[in-house]
């Protein structure tokens, strides 16, 4: 097999809890021809200090998320381009096994397969079982499901980067991931899974939760009209599967946990359709 470089693009705004865990588990890949860029957007603590303990390449950018994003995949050198978020930890043979299928497969993108990183408290179990529903159903359609590839040959990721108009570039951030997704898909249809591939620092209390995803509704207000306001609706529902045989436990989690999400989310985008 061939061992192509391998970019893995972060962005981050004061990521200091868990950036160190993301960039361990990136050092300890069995795989080792890998570059790290940050894309950090002004962060106030010791994100970038962390950053480049693991000598990383850090950029600062004061942009939106996604902006931040396709500024990364610019600046990408690899021959694959891995799009992540501090708050993932990837089991030690992922990329090895992401860059296998690639090149055997001759896949376009894959979708790192993830489970939470720990269920110790309500919110977290609930994440368990929403993640245990989604790969259970593994929906990988842009519109009907919520699984989406985060491993991309880069060439076909600047494409759909280049497709998107570029007044989405200036506040999108929620829904950044779906419209990325939507215009690779429209490239190519090549796509495939790696199970057990990610860990997910997922939020452990309701404060932290609210305000992760009032967030991302009130950076998903210009999503939501023109080219992706179909998209964006296909969203705003329920999971794909609900109620599959034996996934009693997980759709009943996963529907606590999207209303717990959606109203954070309706809240951000109000408060942003209004102003």
């Amino acid at each position: 097999m061939n061992n192509p470089l391998v970019t893995i693009s972060i962005p981050t705004l004061n990521s200091e809890r868990t950036i160190d865990r993301c960039l361990s588990a990136i050092k300890s890949q069995t795989y080792n021809n890998i570059e790290v860029n940050i894309i950090d957007g002004g962060s106030k603590d010791k994100t970038l200090a962390i950053a480049k303990k693991y000598n990383a390449q850090c950029k600062v950018f004061n942009g939106s998320l996604l902006a931040a994003r396709y500024e990364g995949v610019k600046w990408a050198k690899g021959k694959y381009t891995l799009i992540f978020d501090s708050d993932q930890i990837l089991e030690n043979n992922s990329i090895k096994r992401a860059v296998e299928m690639s090149e055997k497969g001759n896949f376009e993108m894959l979708v790192l397969e993830e489970d939470v990183y720990k269920d110790d408290t309500f919110l977290e179990k609930l994440f368990a079982c929403d993640r245990k529903l989604i790969n259970t159903v593994n929906d990988l359609s842009p519109f009907t499901g919520v699984i989406m590839p985060r491993f991309f040959r880069t060439e076909i990721l600047k494409m759909a980067y280049g497709n998107i108009p570029r007044k989405y570039f200036g506040r999108t951030g929620g829904p950044d991931h779906a419209i990325v997704y939507y215009e690779a898909w429209r490239l190519s249809k090549r796509i495939s899974t790696v199970p057990n591939a990610v860990k997910h620092l997922e939020p452990s209390d309701l404060f932290t939760l609210w305000r992760k995803f009032y967030k991302w509704g009130y950076t998903s207000i210009d999503a939501h009209y023109g080219k992706y306001s179909y998209l964006m609706k296909t969203k705003e529902r329920f999971r794909t599967g609900l109620f599959t045989k034996g996934l009693l436990v997980e759709s009943l989690g996963s529907i606590m946990l999207l209303i717990l999400k959606g109203l954070a989310f309706k809240l951000g985008f109000i408060s942003a359709k209004l102003r």
